[in-house]
Parts: C-alpha cells; sequence; structure tokens
C-alpha cells in the first residue's frame, strides 16, 4: 500500500538510572533500539543482541526506530525549460532506515518531508532541459537520473519511478475537444464531398442553384451579374492589347481576324451561368445586320432563317484587293475528287491556265491568291453543303 509519509521513531522512552524491575530488553524484529548515554555516542540495539548495563546503566533515553520498508508516493512539481510551465510528477519509491542512530541524531520524525527536498533539486536539475511538449522524453530522462540513486547512510532508497502527470480535468477536456475536432472534420468532410458531387454534376449553375437555395434570388442574380461584368471587363482589357499592338510581324488578315474573334466574344454572348445577367443592345443589332448579309455564295434570305437570336457572324471573306501583287503561276480551283472542303487549292502545271483578265474558257475566273496574305480557308456557298 503507498502511503504519503511516516514516523520513523515509533517510541520514545526517558529512563531512569536504577531500572532493576524494568530492565532494557532487545527490540522485536523491524525495530531497533537506539540508546543516547549522557556522554558519548549512541548505541543502536537490533533483534537478538545483548544490551550492556540493561539494569544500571548510564543511558539516558531510549528510542525505538521503524526499520521496515514502506512504499512513498511523493508529489513533486518540477520546472520545465520555459519557468512558466511545470511538469506535475509523482515519484514513488521504497525506502527504509538504513542507520537508526543517524536518524534520531537527525531528528527525522517525517520521512517525506526529509526526502523531499533532495528529491527535488536532484530531479529539477534534469527537467529544466526539456520543453513542457516534450512530456515522454522528460519522464524517460527523469527515470535514467533516479535508476541508480540509493539514497544515503540513514535512509536507504530503491525502486524510485518518476511519473509525469496530467490534470484530470485537463484529461476530460482534451478528450472532449479531440472528439469535436473529429466530429467537426468529419462533417466538413462530408459537405464538401456533397458540393464536389454538385459540381461534378451541374456545374456552376449547380453553385448558383445551391446559393439561391440559401441566400434568395438577389444573391444569385448578383453573382450572375458579377461572373458576366469579371467576363466583359477582361475581354474589353484582351481588346485594347489587340488594338494597342502593332501588326509588323502578322498577316493583314490574321490581325483581321484576331480582332473579330475578340470583338465577337465582347458583343456576342456571354459565358457567365446561363448565359449571362442581361442581354445587349449592340449584340443583337450586330448580330441582325450580319444575318442580313449573304455568306459567300449564298443567298441572303437562306442565311438569315439559319442564323439563332442574338448568334454572332462574321461578314463574308472577300479576296484580296485588286492592287495586290499576285502570284503568276498560282490560283485556286476544285480538287478533282470533288471538293476541297472548302479550301483554295493551288495547282499548276500543264492544262489552262487564267489570264489576268480572269477569263477561261467556258468557266468563270477562279478566285485569287494573295502572295502576302496566302491561301485562306473559304466557306462554302450554300448550294455546296
Amino acid at each position: 500500500m503507498d502511503i504519503s509519509t511516516y514516523d520513523p521513531v515509533l517510541a520514545e522512552e526517558r529512563l531512569a538510572w536504577l531500572r532493576l524491575l524494568n530492565p532494557l530488553r532487545p527490540p522485536a524484529p523491524g525495530r531497533a533500539l537506539v540508546l543516547v548515554p549522557t556522554n558519548g555516542p549512541a548505541l543502536t540495539v537490533h533483534p537478538g543482541e545483548e544490551i550492556s548495563d540493561a539494569w544500571v546503566g548510564r543511558y539516558q533515553t531510549a528510542y525505538t526506530v521503524d526499520t521496515t520498508e514502506h512504499r512513498l508516493v511523493l508529489s513533486i512539481p518540477l520546472l520545465s525549460l520555459d519557468a512558466t510551465f511545470a511538469f506535475r510528477s509523482e515519484v514513488a519509491l521504497v525506502c527504509a532506515v538504513g542507520d537508526p542512530a543517524e536518524v534520531v541524531a537527525r531528528g527525522i520524525r517525517d520521512m517525506s518531508d526529509a526526502l523531499f527536498d533532495p528529491m527535488r533539486r536532484m530531479l529539477r536539475g534534469v527537467s529544466k532541459d526539456y520543453d513542457i511538449a516534450e512530456f515522454h522524453e522528460a519522464e524517460a530522462a527523469l527515470n535514467r537520473r533516479v535508476r541508480d540513486f540509493t539514497g544515503d547512510s540513514a535512509v536507504r532508497l530503491r525502486n524510485i519511478h518518476v511519473e509525469l502527470l496530467v490534470d484530470d480535468d485537463e484529461v476530460a477536456s482534451s478528450g472532449r475537444t479531440y472528439r469535436d475536432v473529429v466530429r467537426e472534420t468529419r462533417l466538413a468532410g462530408m459537405r464538401r464531398q456533397r458540393h464536389l458531387d454538385m459540381l461534378r454534376a451541374d456545374g456552376f449553375e449547380g453553385l448558383v442553384a445551391e446559393i439561391m437555395e440559401r441566400e434568395g434570388p438577389r444573391a444569385a442574380q448578383e453573382l450572375i451579374a458579377k461572373a458576366e461584368a469579371d467576363e466583359r471587363e477582361e475581354l474589353m482589357r484582351t481588346f485594347k492589347l489587340v488594338m494597342e499592338r502593332g501588326d509588323a510581324d502578322r498577316e493583314p488578315f490574321e490581325v483581321a481576324n484576331t480582332e473579330r474573334m475578340v470583338l465577337g466574344r465582347l458583343l456576342g454572348g456571354s459565358e457567365a451561368p446561363f448565359g449571362g445577367a442581361r442581354a445587349s443592345r449592340v449584340r443583337g443589332s450586330i448580330g441582325a445586320a450580319w444575318a442580313g448579309e449573304p455568306r459567300s455564295g449564298g443567298r441572303a434570305e437562306d442565311r438569315s432563317a439559319t442564323v439563332l437570336p442574338g448568334e454572332v457572324v462574321p461578314p463574308p471573306i472577300v479576296g484580296p484587293p485588286e492592287d495586290e501583287p499576285l502570284a503568276d503561276d498560282v490560283w485556286l480551283d476544285k480538287a478533282s475528287t470533288g471538293g476541297d472542303e472548302g479550301y483554295g487549292v493551288p495547282r499548276s502545271g500543264p492544262g489552262p491556265r487564267p489570264d489576268r483578265d480572269g477569263a477561261r474558257t467556258g468557266e468563270a475566273e477562279p478566285p485569287r491568291v494573295s502572295r502576302v496574305r496566302g491561301v485562306q480557308r473559304m466557306r462554302p456557298a450554300d448550294g455546296e453543303r
């Protein structure tokens, strides 16, 4: 059974000079008798030993000392590397009186009190090298320090073990906090997985629908309007960059195609969710104007019938200007297989060649090819589709 402390001196008796009726007798097992004379050193009598001057004597006081082993538990606070934090420790040990006369001479009446200060100084010399977070490392170092400590001549020690403790309230609160963190992490993962599944299934529109359900139609409308505004701002910056850059390293048709593509994105349909928050009057007018113009080789009425409302249809691509130099030995013609999918096929070799006036016997003049622009894709006429 562990106890916190005990008194090693069981009894103290004043002795008479003449002890004929009550002579001194040896102590019982587990006890020691310390006889203190008037002058000279004390005499320690162990069980079974004879006592000189037992009837008459020079001894004035007799002390009965407990020499059995006791298991003690000492609660010692130990400072850590940071002096504002301390380890809470329990030191369990087995102690016994080694020299009863020395115990009497020192006046030891509380064994734990006698051991507390020496043990604390010894253990703090180790704990001060460890941070409060290095819990297990500090405990191992403390046990290595006390492993071979056996006490002194008065008190013998063995089986010393140091255990660092955590408060019961801290254990309960930390366990509760851990469970709460695990629960919240799991719930957050479930919510995140649900949102990922929704985005994979419905895309950005699913996110807008979720916002509309939680915050109302106005929040969804504001989100769509903001997405469209950001898109238009980015397109405007791109369009200004295209217009400001020089075209020295690019062909004229490349500049025209780039401008047409950016302008079509700027005035055409928005890529914001559900097509954007509002329609563009400029986009509608441009689309209507382009819808009324025939494509290359087609009729205006046929073309306008196939154009969707608000669709941006580029103007027809025409040949090079009259004043642009042309190749003498290259012209466009249909492939012999029955079509070239809208591309001009350069061909040279034997056979009739068109003259500069643009006539071939019984045939219309082929499209002109520019040495500056190169060969461009030709849009097939409605009848050739």
